[in-house]
């Protein structure tokens, strides 16, 4: 157990400080694709998703399978087809983005999320997929929202069982994520796990070992105690450290 400890602890120290960054203010990528199913008279800014090779207009909330917006007008493209249903579209960078304050107003710096509107984002309030981060405020029923288009798996508040429980489901099921932020969000389950494993293990045993103690001299129990609770305030704290950084490892 403690040497399934030290690796994962090892990988994820060298997923923060070594894992490529991105600045998806400045970086903008675009991929041209031919998207089947209804599109809106309106594309531009529609959020898109890929679902077992089909790109088309998302119309689930928070869907795992969220890549980019449509953009009609790119700073580059390598579209070429006179087909309506190609265009191109922005995976990362600056966009425009449909959008609905159906989920309460979108406050700068707010991650929003696909909805059940087709192609429009609404404020995520929940550990979920995300399209982006809003690059400004937005209260309307429905308009356009400047956003830094980064699709991700985002982690807000909420239960740490939760949040866990939602890493792994996202990361089982989304069909567009990077190697390495699929192993990103693996390790981040992992590194969770392993620290409650290894902190409940060694609590236990600890536990043990005192009780014992304590049948074997009772006058010394004062200082078994003490050193019962202050064991189990490092592993509390081992715990919590694997959270932590499990945490980092998702928000690079």
């Amino acid at each position: 157990m403690k040497f399934f400890f030290k690796i994962t602890l090892i990988l994820s120290i060298f997923l923060i400080f070594f894992t490529p960054k991105f600045n998806a203010q400045t970086n903008t990528i675009s991929l041209t694709v031919s998207i089947e199913g209804e599109i809106p008279l309106e594309p531009n800014g529609s959020i898109i998703v890929l679902e077992k090779g089909i790109y088309k207009i998302s119309s689930k909330k928070a869907d795992n399978n969220q890549v980019g917006v449509i953009n009609l007008n790119p700073a580059i493209t390598l579209r070429k087809s006179s087909n309506q249903n190609v265009f191109d579209i922005n995976t990362s960078g600056n966009a425009i983005v449909k959008a609905s304050n159906k989920n309460g107003k979108i406050t700068k710096g707010d991650y929003v999320t696909s909805s059940e509107i087709p192609g429009v984002a609404v404020k995520s309030s929940n550990s979920e997929f995300v399209i982006g981060i809003a690059s400004e405020d937005f209260d309307a029923e429905k308009g356009n929202l400047r956003v830094s288009v980064d699709p991700r798996f985002s982690m807000l508040g909420g239960s740490t069982g939760g949040n866990l429980l939602n890493v792994v489901r996202q990361s089982s099921q989304s069909f567009f994520l990077a190697p390495i932020d699929s192993l990103r969000y693996v390790l981040a389950a992992i590194v969770a796990i392993a620290s409650f494993l290894f902190g409940f293990s060694i609590f236990g045993k600890i536990t043990g070992s005192g009780i014992q103690a304590l049948a074997r001299n009772p006058l010394a129990r004062s200082s078994i105690q003490l050193n019962i609770i202050v064991e189990f305030i490092l592993n509390i704290g081992i715990i919590v450290f694997g959270i932590v950084v499990s945490y980092f490892i998702l928000t690079l």
